[in-house]
């Protein structure tokens, strides 16, 4: 199993074992293979599996003893992290969005994660099933998120499960609950599976309205508990913070700014801004600066003159003929194609929120931006990313908001791949731009239906595109080896 991408190496270890011994796919009592084993399993180093193994047990998962390999705990530390909540202090607004955000992000998620099944995929969630007792509470409904959280994980892509995670709802605990509604839904999860193992449509089961435990059903009090650190209870500046917490890389520089000379921001012969200024656009170190100064003085995109700056030495068609080893992007292609294809799948639910918001000025307003930027002040398409922007300034809802600020950040990777850029009008970007006109036209005629439809065809249609494209220049698969997607479900 290969797993490289931002985040560390430990962290993934960690939420691969964590996973599996709280749904009882690693049951109580089962000795933990070797460290020496486990470096093999996961192809990392003895330090790692150490630090993954004090994690471990500093959470209640396992219990070690000198000599002896760890044994899963009988006694796990459900509530390691703070549980304790005063209910006063919680911004039911912020609650209320955050829960929003997770159907209109979980709901596309899972319905794909199910089309992507095979048969013996089912074995987990039936595995997990196994393991949920009525009869007792705590364990019951954490089982069920994880249950959930599966089909989201079998789509197979991490940026999908970080945001899905990151949002804090499975630390929601019910405080209306009773044995007669565990069963009840314990009913109707069993019918759920035996419909999607049998390849039926998952909407023929009808779930009981669950507003009853997770709803707003003491005044303006929400009738669940939460952690206080929670996403569910801090709100958008705690979603950015966990959001940020993936390491700022020196390639993330290098590949910036050679998008910005790709599309014509620098042209050749101009200064680029200096390390002190990189450090503070960036947000990174010195070091790091550095580093992806010497990658782009290497290709021979930029010179430096001692005393005097660095200067950019080429243009997009230059720029094209650069044979860039398909390693050094690869961890940006990836998160590229997560972006798109997790935009594909969400898109249209937010669009169809962010419509709703959307008066005649602003639409008018969007028109005549798109308008400038193609007809008169053209570098490169740029009509999708200001459609996108559109949709997340528009959305209403700040948690929503975050995560789509985090795509659209994301999405602008592709202006950073030379070979992926255009900065003529082609078949192709008209064709595109044609699209994003539609969706436009729909918006301005009251068809809100239709416009988010047209949007989530425009970017499945881009996600083709540029995958094809990926395939062309052989980054595809340096890319997909970045990291291993069925070791987020397996």
């Amino acid at each position: 199993m290969t797993v490289k991408y931002d985040g560390l190496m430990y962290e993934r270890v960690y939420n691969i074992f964590k996973n599996k011994i709280e749904c009882g796919i690693i049951p109580a009592g089962t000795k933990l293979p070797s460290r020496g084993d486990l470096c093999q399993e996961f192809g990392t180093s003895e330090k790692t599996i150490r630090r993954v193994l004090t994690m471990l047990e500093e959470n209640g998962l396992i219990e070690t003893q000198q000599r002896k390999r760890p044994v899963v705990s009988a006694q796990q530390n459900a509530g390691h992290q703070t549980t304790t909540l005063a209910l006063e202090k919680i911004d039911t607004s912020v609650t209320d969005e955050v829960i929003k955000t997770g159907v209109l992000l979980c709901y596309p998620l899972i319905k794909n994660g199910i089309s992507l099944c095979e048969q013996e995929d089912f074995e987990i969630p039936r595995k997990i099933m196994e393991n949920m007792k009525v009869e007792e509470p705590e364990d019951f409904w954490r089982l069920s998120k994880q249950l959930w959280r599966f089909f989201v994980a079998r789509n197979g892509n991490d940026l999908s499960l970080r945001l899905v995670e990151s949002l804090g709802l499975a630390d929601l605990k019910p405080l209306q609950d009773n044995r007669q509604i565990r069963a009840r839904y314990y009913g109707q999860l069993q019918e759920f599976l035996g419909i999607i193992e049998r390849g039926e449509e998952p909407e023929r089961v009808q779930f009981d309205d669950m507003s009853g435990i997770y709803g707003f059903t003491y005044g303006s009090r929400p009738a669940f508990q939460a952690p206080s650190e929670s996403t569910v209870i801090l709100g958008r500046k705690h979603l950015e913070k966990l959001l940020k917490r993936a390491e700022v890389r020196y390639s993330a520089v290098y590949m910036d700014l050679l998008g910005l000379i790709a599309v014509g921001r620098y042209q050749p012969g101009d200064k680029l801004p200096t390390h002190k200024e990189l450090q503070e656009i960036y947000r990174v170190s010195v070091d790091t600066t550095v580093k992806a100064l010497q990658i782009l003085q290497e290709w021979g995109v930029v010179r430096a003159v001692r005393g005097n700056g660095i200067f950019v030495e080429m243009d997009i068609t230059d720029l094209k003929k650069i044979e860039i080893p398909s390693h050094l992007i690869a961890c940006h292609v990836r998160r590229y194609l997560d972006t798109l294809e997790l935009l594909c799948l969400t898109v249209e639910g937010v669009a169809a929120c962010a419509a709703e918001h959307a008066t005649a000025e602003d639409i008018k307003e969007l028109e005549t931006h798109i308008d400038e930027l193609w007809n008169v002040n053209y570098l490169y398409e740029r009509t999708p990313a200001i459609l996108l922007q559109f949709i997340t300034d528009h959305v209403k809802m700040d948690t929503l908001s975050a995560i789509y600020t985090l795509l659209q950040q994301n999405f602008r990777i592709g202006r950073s791949i030379p070979a992926l850029v255009n900065t003529k009008k082609i078949a192709l970007n008209c064709e595109i731009h044609d699209q994003c006109l539609k969706a436009v036209a729909l918006l301005a005629e009251g068809k809100r239906r239709e416009f988010s439809e047209q949007i989530a065809r425009l970017f499945t249609n881009i996600y083709s595109l540029v995958a094809g494209a990926c395939k062309r220049l052989d980054y595809y698969e340096a890319a997909v080896e970045i990291y291993d997607g069925k070791s987020l479900w397996k």
